[in-house]
């Protein structure tokens, strides 16, 4: 062998050397930064959350049928430790949610821990469309995606209220197109996307026969609307509004015991 090639190999070896070395130093730089990432993760779970910051969304007008301290009771209830005592470790925010929104009056919550170990959480309330004081004795609220809420000891909500002859609440009207509480949702819908019918009616009473009588918030009168029609209830709406708008101003509302948009294409109204 020459030297050539003797010096050769001794330069293919030490490079050879040199490149494991490099190559295993990058494998403990990166084993080292695992570690102590494993680290900051390991202390970050065990370190206690600072605060616990409920929000409740308020409902249009203010109003709150669920307060944050409710709130705070429950989760209290659900976990083994006192919320002062809670680490990272111990929060599991998909939980979080499913434990506030099993709560009547809350339609969705969010919750999330900041980089300060803050239990954030929101959340939104149901909003009632209809409260139902039925002759049958239950009185309840169904809200705008149609599911029944106790009545809330913190505010009562003001919405159009359904008395009378109203059929028992059952958890499946949803499935059968032409039942009582299904026309009523879709009634109150009516009303509540018409700022002028939303300003209007107070109450629905359904009568034995199973017809809709509505009652203004001004004035004594009634208003026969007849059974619930996908098509001709809001016809007759529509009647009713542009009489209120035109006709009653001339002469007054108190003049009139009644109007009745149960005859096709008119308001046959009847004086007090």
């Amino acid at each position: 062998m020459t030297n050539k090639e003797h010096g050769s190999r001794v330069a293919r070896f030490f490079a050879g050397i040199f490149i494991g070395i490099r190559t295993y130093g990058w494998i403990f730089v990166a084993l080292a930064v695992v570690a102590l990432a494993i680290s900051a993760i390991s202390e970050r779970e065990s370190a206690h959350i600072s605060a616990i910051r409920p929000e409740v969304i308020p409902l249009e007008d203010g109003a709150n049928l669920v307060e944050a301290e409710e709130l705070m009771e429950l989760l209290s209830a659900s976990f083994t430790k006192s919320l002062d005592q809670l680490k990272l470790s111990d929060v599991d925010v998909e939980r979080v949610e499913e434990v506030l929104e099993s709560q009547a009056f809350v339609g969705d919550a969010e919750a999330y821990v900041d980089a300060d170990l803050v239990l954030n959480i929101s959340v939104r309330q149901r909003v009632p469309l209809l409260r139902i004081i039925a002759d049958n004795g239950q009185n309840y609220y169904l809200d705008r995606e149609g599911i029944r809420l106790p009545l809330s000891q913190n505010y009562t909500v003001r919405v159009p209220v359904v008395t009378g002859n109203v059929v028992p609440w059952s958890e499946d009207y949803r499935e059968k197109p032409d039942h009582q509480l299904g026309q009523l949702m879709a009634l109150g819908d009516l009303l509540r996307h018409d700022p002028f019918l939303a300003a209007l009616i107070e109450q629905i009473d359904i009568t034995d026969t199973g017809e809709l009588v509505l009652a203004p918030k001004v004035g004594d009168q009634v208003v026969y609307l007849g059974r619930y029609d996908e098509e001709m209830t809001p016809a007759r709406l529509e009647r009713l509004k542009i009489f209120y708008r035109e006709g009653l101003p001339y002469e007054g509302w108190r003049k009139y015991r009644s109007f009745d948009l149960r005859y096709a294409d008119q308001v046959v109204a009847k004086k007090a």
